[in-house]
């Protein structure tokens, strides 16, 4: 759970300092200083290890001694040579001997420092990164450029990432935050045992993990971590992020923030469930991840502080695309899409508009190669997607309570022109009249009871209590929101399947139940296997293979979502009461506490790992709907 910290007081902020930005390259280094913050850029690693906040007082280094603002990633050649094995999952950070660092710039009003590293026999992609330092911006900028040629063998890449090691001292930094009001504080107590990946035991009785700052990113521009002492104000480091078009999976990717005394700027990785980037051998690749804004500020309180964060989060988008770019990769004449969208002639409620890769047999939470954008459909059907790079792309139209997206092939985007794609018609798939609806098909479990709490540890662990008796659900009369569980796991408290209730009239016809699945985890096996059955009659069993993370990392959703329909004779549904069950085929009895978690050498951070020898599998509804025609 998250403590919030709510101090009532004024904003308070000096003027931005308009001095110069100043440059100096020494021997294993280069520092840059505009008044207002002071980077030193490692010449042999390209990290940057002081990065300190000036301008009130003795300046306050925001780096932990002995560490950095470092660029790291993880590649690997899709056909690694199995007698010659290189770091887990192509694990890879710059260093002496394959790694250049230059200041590429300097002027009064601005400094560029690049960075280039790779390939290696094991990371088959070259690198460019940078850190921008400008006159009277508390903070840096940095992106990076990922390039794959002619003369590189086929590669998988699944992350990259910036990561700033903040000061391990709460004289400096004492809580997160990934939102106004949304903090808590920093865990130090000392670590007992490992309980499961990234998770851990504390001396106090707490547990810390670092997926419990997971967020949308699409949602989430802005996070840090901040300083909150009495009589001294506020100060806080942030990522700041105009637009994450370049994010694998679009605005339903979810990533991680900070966790222990780690700042993240994760933008490109595999978590709950997301893409790698897949190349076949000598093709031509590239693409930017960034910039974004690394800002430091001072305030008041953390109120204030968020005011601030909020101010600059304005400018920058007001600024992106950047000009100040130097890759060439980076593409800065970009155009505009818009139209209009109708749900069988009514504007849709609660729908977006994605613009994603050009292959539509691939879901577009599953696009990584190239860029996506996104925008919410209007009150009147309409929609515009601004600073899109020119090229092909596919239009999605997901939401408004439909569990198929609507999608149109052949979107051409060109620079510095609008395109009109005039009126959608999205029909939606219908299988007669609507007898009952569970949910809302909208991707995720979180209407469900827990699911708006989905980030806390260990969820499983709260289900026997919350539920003794197991979910028993009946349609019209008892509340989503309380009486089903957002996720049902594979262990249960006394019986081994949930029921759904529902009165209704003898039917005829065809049948269809439709399922939104927002999450699976396999028990054991590479399949999930859940026994559908109505009055004890089988009607289906819902078999997925893995979806992601989101069981065991803190989530109400994976990124791939699977919708499944079984059809059956409507004869079955009976006249008067009707049950509806949904059984695990892997189901255990929950054990007790002391038994579920699994062995310390158990975690892993590999997402294709289950989560320990004795975690749950889970299957998440989003929503279920039964049709008869």
């Amino acid at each position: 759970m998250r403590t919030s910290l709510f101090i009532a007081t004024t904003l308070v902020l000096a003027a931005p300092a308009c001095a110069e930005v100043r440059t100096s390259t020494e021997a294993g280094h280069i520092t840059l200083d505009n008044g207002l913050v002071r980077a030193v850029v490692d010449t042999g690693s390209g990290a940057v290890t002081s990065f300190q906040q000036l301008g009130a007082g003795a300046p306050v280094e925001l780096i932990a001694k002995g560490q950095s603002l470092y660029w790291d990633s993880n590649a690997e050649p899709t056909h690694p040579d199995p007698a010659h094995p290189g770091p887990k999952k192509g694990y890879y950070r710059p260093g002496p001997g394959n790694t250049t660092v230059r200041l590429a710039s300097a002027t009064p009003g601005q400094a560029d420092v690049e960075v280039d590293t790779g390939p290696t026999e094991f990371y088959p992609f070259r690198v460019e990164y940078h850190f921008i330092m400008q006159d009277g911006l508390s903070g840096l900028y940095a992106y990076t450029a990922l390039r794959h040629g002619p003369d590189l063998p086929a590669a998988t890449l699944y992350q990259t990432r910036f990561v700033f090691r903040t000061a391990a001292d709460d004289a400096v930094f004492n809580y997160w935050t990934v939102g106004r009001g949304k903090t808590i504080r920093i865990p130090r107590s000392g670590v007992v045992s490992k309980v499961t990946d990234a998770t851990y035991l504390l001396q106090d009785g707490t547990v810390k993990t670092k997926y419990l700052n997971s967020v949308y990113f699409a949602k989430t521009p802005a996070y840090g971590t901040i300083g909150v002492h009495d009589g001294d104000g506020s100060h806080g480091i942030f990522m700041i992020e105009p637009f994450g078009d370049y994010h694998n999976g679009g605005p339903s990717r979810q990533g991680q923030t900070v966790h222990d005394d780690v700042l993240l700027r994760v933008v490109q990785d595999t978590h709950f469930g997301s893409s790698p980037v897949v190349l076949e051998a000598g093709e031509t690749w590239s693409k930017v991840y960034g910039p974004f804004l690394i800002y430091a500020n001072r305030a008041r309180d953390p109120n204030a502080l968020w005011d601030d964060v909020d101010r600059q989060l304005a400018a920058e988008q007001a600024k992106w695309p950047y000009g100040f770019v130097t890759a060439p990769d980076y593409v800065k004449a970009r155009g505009t899409v818009t139209g209009k969208v109708l749900l069988n002639g009514v504007a849709p409620k609660a729908a977006q508009v994605i613009l994603s890769d050009p292959d539509a047999h691939v879901a577009w939470t599953a696009q990584a190669r190239g860029y996506n954008y996104w925008a919410p459909v209007q009150a009147d059907g309409s929609f515009a997607l601004t600073n899109v790079v020119p090229g092909q792309y596919t239009l999605y139209v997901d939401g408004a309570d439909q569990p198929n997206d609507f999608a149109q092939s052949g979107v051409t985007v060109t620079a510095g022109k609008a395109q009109d794609v005039g009126q959608l018609a999205w029909t939606p798939e219908t299988h007669g009249k609507t007898l009952w609806q569970l949910g809302t098909f909208d991707r995720t479990a979180g209407e469900f009871r827990e699911g708006d709490d989905a980030r806390g540890y260990q969820m499983f662990a709260r289900y026997p209590q919350t539920f003794p008796d197991d979910v028993d659900f009946t349609i019209g009369k008892s509340n989503p929101a309380k009486d089903w569980n957002y996720a049902q796991w594979s262990w249960y408290a006394k019986n081994p399947e949930w029921h759904l209730r529902f009165a209704s009239a003898g039917q005829k016809g065809q049948a269809t139940l439709t399922i939104g699945i927002a999450s699976a985890q396999p028990a054991k096996g590479r399949l999930t296997h859940v026994h559908v059955a109505l009055n004890g009659h089988e009607v289906g069993v819902i078999e997925l293979p893995k979806t992601g993370t989101a069981g065991y990392r803190g989530g109400n959703q994976d990124s791939p979502y699977n919708v499944v329909t079984f059809t059956f004779d409507a004869a079955l549904i009976k006249t008067g009461a009707n049950d509806l069950t949904f059984r695990h085929d892997d189901a255990q009895p929950f054990p007790p506490p002391e038994t579920y978690a699994p062995a310390a050498n158990a975690g892993s951070e590999d997402d294709d790992a289950p989560p320990g020898v004795k975690g749950p599998g889970q299957v998440m509804y989003d929503a279920i709907k039964l049709e008869v025609q």
